[in-house]
């Protein structure tokens, strides 16, 4: 099996994006805050609530190699798009007018009213007050989606997980290849337990020591995306020299996470690790990391985030993508390629 490359390698040139809507995004809780790039002209959504857990409900069924959990909730879903549709319609509005009217994308609109996800409760009853809906119309259809099941395997940890957090999971779990620069800190998916109960500690130093287990329990379980039986995600990440530098947890801590580096830059074909040193002087990410994330389905544009102090920002323009893919490109053309990569690895851990 071949190492991950992503469709953002050096050597790629980034072809066209799609020209339609960004499915909408809600906001992922994580520990790696850094300052991130200066505000950029482009479209960007701020913790708007995206896709319900249910929206992945196929690809995760066929996956597992298992037929719908429930016939109910299995038809409700594509009952409940046709019944929306009909009140739009009815209503004289168009998806996008609709979209805007609770705060939503078009895409978001679309694909409730296509069948493959369900609306969230709150993004229901907003089309049902905006399509003025009749008091029996909209009952009805609010115990339909009553029978919509919840699949999402985080719901297991919704009594400590951070608001909003579920979606972003959903989106990184759909995912078939992540891209991703870390300045500050090493990335949520390549790190050791004791690396990811460190920087929950710091991130919330008052939390019950229950709660960062819980958390802690939470991150390593994401990590299931990488070792997945069906398509497994190919992860590209691109590490600035200063993550590896500072001493999180420690040098027992750090130590053990380089060696988790190692082990994913040397043995793991569907992850390729690059470091970029010190010594390659300034680059076009000095000021934060950020994440591309590419789907399966070509239809599917791919999502930039970027986690800032002032919220979580998402891209969806194909300009502002395209910019992203290429600053991608570069930062790993000029990192250290994967051989380099082990060995300054194993120099550093030596250092500690």
């Amino acid at each position: 099996m071949a190492k991950a490359t992503g469709p953002g390698r050096a050597d790629a040139r980034p072809g066209p994006l799609s020209g339609l809507e960004l499915r909408e995004l809600l906001g992922v809780v994580d520990a790696e805050r850094a300052e991130q790039p200066a505000p950029l002209r482009v479209s960007v959504l701020r913790h708007e609530p995206r896709d319900h857990p249910a929206d992945r409900q196929d690809n995760r069924l066929r996956d597992q190699g298992g037929g719908p959990p429930d016939q109910a909730g299995t038809v409700a879903v594509p009952r409940l798009g046709r019944e929306l549709r009909k009140l739009r319609e009815s209503s004289g509005l168009t998806i996008e007018e609709a979209g805007r009217r609770i705060q939503r994308s078009d895409s978001t609109i679309s694909r409730i009213e296509n069948g493959v996800r369900p609306p969230q409760q709150i993004e229901l009853k907003g089309l049902l007050e905006v399509y003025n809906a009749t008091v029996e119309v909209s009952d009805f259809l609010l115990r339909l989606l009553k029978d919509v099941p919840d699949q999402g395997w985080w719901t297991e940890y919704e009594d400590t997980m951070p608001a909003r957090l579920d979606t972003y999971l959903g989106l990184e779990a759909d995912a078939s290849t992540l891209r991703t620069f870390a300045l500050a800190s090493v990335h949520s998916l390549v790190r050791t337990e004791p690396y990811i109960r460190a920087i929950l500690r710091a991130g919330w130093s008052s939390a019950p020591e229950g709660e960062i287990d819980r958390l802690t329990a939470l991150h390593v379980t994401r990590q299931n995306v990488l070792t997945r039986e069906q398509s497994p995600l190919d992860l590209v990440v691109v590490l600035d020299e200063a993550s590896l530098r500072r001493q999180v947890g420690g040098p027992d801590v750090m130590r053990a996470q380089l060696d988790r580096l190692i082990e994913f830059g040397a043995d793991v074909p569907n992850v390729a690790v690059h470091v970029l040193p010190f010594s390659k002087g300034a680059h076009g990410a000095m000021n934060g990391a950020f994440t591309i994330l590419d789907f399966p389905d070509p239809t599917d544009p791919a999502v930039v985030y970027l986690d800032t102090p002032g919220g979580n920002l998402y891209m969806q323009k194909p300009a502002d993508t395209r910019r992203f893919d290429q600053l991608h490109g570069r930062l790993r053309g000029a990192a250290l390629d994967e051989t380099e990569t082990v060995r300054f690895l194993r120099a550093v851990r030596e250092e500690m």
